[in-house]
């Protein structure tokens, strides 16, 4: 039986501000595995530093590309530090992923149910196969930011500051990684470059 983990969703305000829960709707157990404290600056000064890019903003679809595979490193950077199994990048999940970001920048909404369905929906249609298992899993997170908020490193700080997120992104029941990172936001009104990403997690 599927089971839907820790379905959360945040929004990363510009410049210095601090991030700010949009949401938090959990289906099924989301235990909380790793360290229980937040992490140091240090150690977020150091993932930083490891993942070339990590305040890049994208502006393009180059800058797009390349934001997208920042993030991915530094999730799994985190998650390494927590001495948690780094995740593999999927692409249907990707594609699941990209699409529902696109389409929450397009339609001006922030949110995990969509025109197309939810993340089970989504995800089947975008060909990640799902067995009658137990151990089968999908998650996903969504964040926004604009200015210097929609930075990878800002964008993944978000979640690693919440302890919501924080869980799921450091679940070791998580084997697969679906990366959306879609320009502009899922808001009216913001004048500043601005990056909308939705995390798609699974096992199966």
């Amino acid at each position: 039986m599927l089971r839907r983990m820790a379905i959360v969703c945040v929004l990363v305000v510009p410049a210095s501000g601090p991030a700010v829960a949009a949401g938090d709707t959990k289906h099924g157990s989301a235990k909380k595995h790793g360290s229980k404290k937040h992490g140091s600056a240090k150690q977020h000064a150091s993932a930083t530093r490891e993942c070339v890019g990590a305040s890049l903003t994208a502006v393009d679809e180059a800058t797009r590309r390349k934001a997208s595979k920042v993030v991915l490193c530094l999730v799994n950077r985190e998650r390494r530090a927590h001495r948690v199994r780094p995740l593999r990048r999927n692409r249907p999940l990707a594609k699941a992923a990209r699409r529902h970001s696109a389409a929450m920048v397009i339609g001006k909404y922030f949110s995990h149910a969509s025109p197309g369905g939810d993340v089970l929906s989504r995800a089947t249609r975008s060909g990640y196969v799902l067995r009658r298992s137990r151990h089968t899993l999908l998650g996903e997170t969504l964040s926004w930011g604009a200015g210097s908020g929609a930075t990878p490193a800002r964008l993944v700080a978000s979640f690693m500051s919440s302890p919501a997120h924080r869980r799921t992104l450091l679940s070791r029941r998580f084997r697969d990684l679906g990366i959306g990172l879609a320009l502009g936001a899922p808001a009216t009104n913001v004048a500043d470059s601005a990056a909308t990403l939705t995390l798609n997690f699974g096992r199966r």
